[in-house]
Parts: structure tokens; C-alpha cells; sequence
């Protein structure tokens, strides 16, 4: 598939990834893997929710679990985007409705007006503009613990159908900022979007889906991350990290991942740029250049791409394109 121009005619304003919403089996648990290991505050907590969010968050959460009562593996239930009003909200309505989306106003707790439909490979979206304030973090400095996460930053979807994904979000405004492609094709394996000022807000990678591959937390500094390790293990669970620490080629990332008690996996990570000006053209991969996974070369072990929280009630179906990168296991064997 070809590169996209750009798309600014649009009728509504998309500003940011706002929040993600999970299932936990048992909501003290979660609690003490975010709160006491990696250091989110807890902004509401009873019988059926948790939620939570990162230092410089003045909005309710950014991060929502739903308990659930059976022993399902976890799921994800839906992500969501900001927009800049709520008048953007009602344009996006009418816009969806004449593209043909199923589309509806929705109640959400602690949130304003809600916008609820599927993007266009599948995965349960929502767009909200207002939320409860409070005061952030920010300087409370005492209260800086775990990974010290200052806001959510982005979500990577594992997707069966990228260049659809790819043009369903361009149509919304997101841009295209680096990509991965079979090598010597236009075959694009994984593309990098975003809204906000820098590399990505959603990543949509080829992997039977839509599933949630992952969710992420931007800390300032590279220390937290080691730090985040170091109280991890500190609190027996050290088990629980499932990519060690590096730095991705891709956005320049400086990395850490982590499994939670439902297996969600959450990632710690520094360092990613600014892209900003309309000429910034968008940087290809080679799907078998490891550095783009691993810029120092050990590439993601084989679970990596293999598994992910699925949607609930969503069907997941294979990839459409034929083509795996190389995993660790792999390598190690190869060299």
C-alpha cells in the first residue's frame, strides 16, 4: 500500500489517546501490581471498578478495570480518544452515521459526553471531550513512586488487516509517522499513528486480531525504568516483566514490559521524539531488520507476537499478509 497524504479535512478534532478499559479477575490484585509496584494513583475503587491514573493527569483516569467473575483469561473492553469539544463529538456523530457506522451516545462514569462505534478492523472505540478534573501530581514530588509513569501515551493493536486500519484512522487525521514493510514490497506489516505531537497515539501491527497487544506509559526519565524493575522485584514480582529493558529502533524508545495478574501487557518506556511539521516524511522499516524491534539487535521473543488481550465479543480473524519478522528465538539459533 502507498503512503497517505496527510488528511486535515476533517469536521471534528481528535487530540490524543485518552484511556483504556480492562477486565480484572480480581481487582486487589491489580491494584497492587499498578499502585504499589509500578506507582498509578487510585482515583476510585469499589466492588466492580478500579481506576487509575499517572503523575501529570489532571483527568479521572486513563486507565479503567471492570471486574469480572468468572476465571476467563482477561480481556480488553473497549480504548478511547479525546476529542477537542463536544461539538467535534456531535460532528463525529453525524459523520459516522452517513459513512454507515453502527454509532451511539453512550454514558460512561466520570466522563462527559461519550461516542461509542468500531473502527474499521473491529476493535470497540469510544471518543469522549470532558472528564472529572482533579489536581495532578506533578509536584508532589513525595508521591513519585514505581515506574514515576507520567501519562498514558499509547496503545499497539495486533491487527489482521493493517492497510484498512491504516486508512480508516487517515481519514480521522492521524498520521503516519514510521512504518514497516515486507521487505521490498509496499506490503505494510506495522504502521505507527498518531494526533498528538509526537510518534504514535495507535500502532496497529499484522498479528491475528484485533486484540490489544499492549498499553503504554511515558516516564521522563530512564532511571524510573531500571527503578521500575528494581521495585518489581523487590515486591516478588520480577516474573512478572515480559521484555526486558532496551531501546526499540522504531521512535527511538527507551523500553520495559510487564505482564499484570490478567496478562495485560503494560510498557514502561523514555526517549521517543516530536514530529510535528507536515514535510516530517515517515521512516520505513524492513520487517527483517531486527533493529526496529531492538535497536541494539536481539529482536522480541516469540511471544511477543503471539499474544494479546482480546476484545470481548469481538471475533478475531488471521492476518491477511503472509509474513512474520524474526523473533529471538530465531536469532539466538541463526548466529
Amino acid at each position: 500500500m502507498s503512503l497517505l497524504a496527510p488528511n486535515a479535512d476533517i469536521p471534528f478534532n481528535i487530540t490524543r489517546l485518552s484511556h483504556v478499559v480492562l477486565t480484572s479477575r480480581d481487582l486487589d490484585k491489580t491494584r497492587f501490581f499498578y499502585e504499589t509496584g509500578l506507582g498509578l494513583e487510585v482515583t476510585a475503587h469499589d466492588d466492580t471498578i478500579l481506576c487509575l491514573r499517572a503523575i501529570e493527569e489532571t483527568g479521572h483516569h486513563s486507565l479503567l478495570f471492570e471486574k469480572i467473575t468468572t476465571q476467563d483469561e482477561g480481556m480488553a473492553l473497549r480504548t478511547a480518544y479525546r476529542m477537542f469539544s463536544d461539538d467535534d463529538l456531535k460532528r463525529a456523530f453525524d459523520y459516522f452515521k452517513e459513512c454507515g457506522e453502527a454509532v451511539e451516545f453512550v454514558e460512561r462514569p466520570y466522563q462527559g459526553l461519550t461516542l461509542r462505534l468500531f473502527d474499521g478492523v473491529g476493535v470497540p472505540i469510544e471518543f469522549c471531550a470532558t472528564m472529572e478534573q482533579s489536581e495532578s501530581r506533578m509536584q508532589r514530588f513525595h508521591t513519585h513512586a514505581g515506574g514515576r509513569l507520567a501519562f498514558l501515551d499509547h496503545i499497539q493493536i495486533a491487527c489482521h488487516d493493517v492497510p484498512k486500519a491504516y486508512q480508516w484512522y487517515s481519514n480521522l487525521g492521524f498520521r503516519l509517522t514510521e512504518y514497516t514493510a515486507k521487505d521490498g514490497t509496499d506490503e505494510m506489516w506495522g504502521i505507527w499513528l498518531k494526533r498528538k505531537n509526537n510518534t504514535q497515539d495507535v500502532v496497529f501491527s499484522s498479528a491475528s486480531g484485533p486484540r490489544l497487544h499492549h498499553f503504554a506509559y511515558h516516564t521522563p526519565e530512564l532511571s524510573s525504568i531500571i527503578h521500575a524493575a528494581d521495585v518489581m522485584a523487590s515486591l516478588g514480582l520480577a516474573d512478572t516483566m515480559d521484555r526486558a529493558p532496551g531501546r526499540h529502533g522504531i521512535g527511538n524508545a527507551f523500553f520495559i514490559y510487564f505482564r499484570d495478574p490478567d496478562g495485560h501487557r503494560i510498557e514502561i518506556f523514555s526517549s521517543h521524539y516530536n514530529v510535528i511539521d507536515i514535510d516530517h516524511k515517515p521512516k520505513r522499516w524492513e520487517l527483517t531488520d531486527t533493529r526496529r524491534s531492538q535497536l541494539w539487535g536481539f529482536p522480541a521473543p516469540k511471544k511477543w507476537f503471539s499474544e494479546a488481550s482480546k476484545f470481548r465479543g469481538v471475533t478475531v480473524k488471521p492476518p491477511l499478509l503472509d509474513a512474520s519478522p524474526t523473533t529471538l528465538e530465531e536469532y539466538l539459533i541463526n548466529r
